[in-house]
């Protein structure tokens, strides 16, 4: 675990200021993305020694920690009797925004050099896009489906290709801040990390703000703050833990978008593949439990690939096929 903090540069603050949303609205400090450019172009140093004194002392300012969520009515509606029809709008302090987008950046660099996180595990990150998800999800599909068979032996032999994904029910809300401390503590990142993800994590105050009235600052308690480029690295390590397991066969292919999951299976067989299947997420989601992740059944679909030269390809899989049963749920 490295105990030294890597100092931030001054092109890591240009960076990361250069990709800021102008115009938008300010937090509590009403201090805008435009003013801390400004002082970023007289003093260069000066914001790269105030983050960098956030590293060294773990600390991350109960200012930054605090929001404002507005209350906004939609547009268009002839009533605002029900509670759908507003919107909440949640407003940091833009040094909140700048620091993140710096953490934001290293944090999967020094994921991945822990073994924090898997290559599998996509979003949140440069080059993690959702096209890269589709194409690591799809290859293993492709490269099965697209080999010719020369003979009726080779074609009995075709492999059968099922794919299931599921939802991680909750996510962000089911992170739990010490549990998280664990997991990047046992996987050796950079301790100035571990302790600043510490602070940012803990403390947390809104005040909600409703036609032009603001309340007082009250603490709150969550798993990771929703919108944050942060939190979406810090589930993928908190996910990770699940996800994981001692090795992987050459018949399956797991991916994972922050918190959706998809599982690659091939087989001789479909009813082969279901058992796979069903061990391999019985597997990940008992070791999820520990750690208060639960999948949403809701939103949970077992897909079939099948050759277009299969003599099954115009049987019901309902009817020739067991269903495929995870914890309790059959789908």
């Amino acid at each position: 675990m490295q105990h030294h903090t890597r100092s931030v540069t001054t092109h890591e603050v240009q960076l990361a200021i250069s990709h800021l949303q102008y115009g938008t609205s300010v937090g509590p400090d009403v201090i805008s993305y435009t003013t801390l450019r400004h002082v970023h172009e007289a003093v260069p140093g000066l914001l790269p020694l105030l983050f960098d004194a956030c590293f060294r002392n773990a600390v991350h300012p109960l200012e930054w920690k605090t929001a404002n969520c507005i209350i906004i009515p939609k547009p268009g509606k002839t009533t605002y009797s029900d509670p759908k029809f507003y919107r909440p709008i949640s407003l940091q302090s833009c040094f909140v925004k700048l620091l993140e987008a710096i953490v934001a950046k290293r944090l999967p660099h020094a994921a991945i050099l822990c073994g924090a996180t898997r290559p599998s595990q996509m979003g949140g990150q440069t080059d993690k896009s959702a096209v890269n998800t589709l194409l690591h999800t799809i290859t293993p599909i492709t490269n099965t489906i697209s080999i010719k068979k020369k003979s009726s032996s080779a074609m009995n032999a075709a492999q059968r290709l099922a794919v299931l994904t599921y939802d991680i029910e909750g996510a962000f809300n089911q992170v739990h801040p010490t549990t998280l401390q664990q997991v990047m503590t046992q996987r050796r990142m950079p301790i100035y990390l571990v302790r600043w993800i510490e602070a940012f994590n803990t403390d947390r105050q809104i005040s909600f703000g409703f036609d032009q009235q603001m309340e007082e600052p009250q603490p709150y308690r969550c798993g990771l703050p929703q919108g944050s480029p942060v939190s979406l690295v810090l589930f993928l390590i908190f996910r990770n833990a699940i996800l994981e397991k001692p090795h992987y066969p050459s018949d399956a292919v797991d991916t994972s978008y922050i918190d959706d999951v998809c599982m690659v299976q091939t087989s001789r067989t479909i009813a082969r593949g279901n058992t796979l299947l069903e061990a391999r997420t019985e597997q990940h989601l008992l070791r999820g439990v520990h750690r208060g992740l639960t999948f949403s059944p809701a939103k949970t679909e077992l897909l079939y690939y099948l050759l277009a030269t299969s003599k099954n390809k115009n049987i019901s899989l309902e009817s020739s096929h067991p269903p495929l049963r995870i914890i309790n749920n059959v789908l």
